[in-house]
């Protein structure tokens, strides 16, 4: 098994803003996997996934993310 960073397609990114404030959600670790035919599939949302296991490559990217939601806490969002 591998872990490999990736932008998210537009679509995605939707859906997982829609499910975030469907249930009030700031932050959500989501499992994802992606199969040979390249679809991507949603094992669970967890609302406070761990994620410091993963190699420094891809906790970097998620520790700036949720420390700039945590500073900009009260700002809205983009969609």
């Amino acid at each position: 098994m591998s872990y490999t960073l990736i932008d998210p397609p537009p679509s995605l990114v939707k859906s997982i803003r829609n499910y975030l404030d469907t249930f009030g959600l700031v932050f959500g670790a989501f499992d994802f996997g992606v199969d040979h035919e390249g679809r991507i599939w949603l094992y669970e949302c967890n609302p406070n996934g761990q994620f410091a296991w993963f190699p420094t490559p891809v906790t970097d990217r998620i520790v700036t993310a949720v420390a700039d939601r945590l500073q900009h806490a009260g700002e809205h969002h983009a969609r």
